[in-house]
């Protein structure tokens, strides 16, 4: 029996790289205790993940990171040579879901939860917070969430080009709230000490992306926004306004992790996190 709220009640996901295999431990917990929420929002990995918890395919990221981390076509610099991203587009955002470990399109299709993926548009460097009904038709929503400076290609998408959301909104805690989600899980990828320094590779951010002057100050007040974001998330959670799961302990494993030993005990960390969490989530989520 899935557990059935009165508000509205959302599910926000931190991005993070392969640190996003702790979210994908956190969700499989939810959809083994058939939690139900109205509204997911992802960004970069955070989105990856969050649309296998809305098409209720449980262990799907698991299989995909630890099957795959090692494989040259998903992540590795030679994709970066050869195609511009470190995880290889193709292979990712078509092999993988079309043919090696497909996606159900039609449950995400039918799927009550609404799902969002936020992306950052270069010319106006803002977040861009895109309702993705249709993940066959919108995936190039889901990549380009996903697609980080300096290792991926600028996604073209109309007549807008995309990059990952997190440099606009790492954490769209506001905007669900905007939004009218009145409950709020939020699912951080770091510990709670962890705070965002300046990026050191900023100099090249601003000669490569020279041409996006308004991107490009999103970027350099990147760091200060987020660090500004946590603060505001671990007071509202002191009001009992949102309720948060995250890692104990610092996190020892990058965005480019690639030891599958490591990604498997970060994904149980998640899973146990979530499970030590879920009697006292319920009871926030039922207030």
């Amino acid at each position: 029996m899935s557990l059935k709220l009165m508000k509205k009640v959302g599910l926000v996901l931190e991005g993070g790289g392969m640190r996003g295999l702790y979210s994908a431990g956190v969700l499989d917990y939810f959809l083994q205790e058939n939690l139900s929420v109205d509204g997911v929002i992802g960004v970069s990995a955070g989105a990856v993940h969050g649309c296998s918890f809305v098409a209720k395919q449980a262990k799907r990221s698991y299989r995909i990171y630890t099957t795959y981390a090692n494989d040259k076509r998903f992540l590795s610099f030679a994709s970066l040579w050869k195609t511009g991203d470190i995880f290889g587009a193709d292979f990712c955002y078509r092999q993988i879901p079309n043919e090696l470990d497909p996606f159900d399109y039609q449950a995400f299709r039918e799927a009550t939860t609404d799902f969002y993926v936020v992306c950052t548009d270069l010319s106006t460097g803002m977040a861009e917070y895109v309702k993705v009904e249709d993940l066959e038709t919108q995936m190039d929503f889901l990549r380009a969430s996903g697609s980080l400076p300096l290792v991926s290609r600028i996604v073209k998408i109309g007549d807008h080009e995309y990059l990952d959301g997190g440099i606009a909104d790492s954490i769209p805690i506001l905007r669900f709230q905007e939004m009218g989600f009145e409950k709020n899980i939020v699912v951080l990828t770091q510990a709670r000490d962890y705070r965002k320094k300046s990026d050191v590779l900023m100099p090249l951010i601003r000669w490569k992306y020279r041409k996006y002057p308004l991107f490009l100050k999103a970027a350099e007040s990147r760091a200060a926004h987020y660090n500004e974001t946590l603060d505001l998330i671990h007071q509202m959670e002191k009001e009992g306004r949102v309720f948060v799961i995250q890692p104990e302990q610092q996190v020892q494993i990058g965005r480019l992790e690639k030891d599958v030993n490591k990604l498997k005990a970060l994904y149980d960390q998640g899973f146990n996190d979530a499970k030590s969490h879920f009697v006292q989530m319920k009871s926030y989520l039922e207030k």
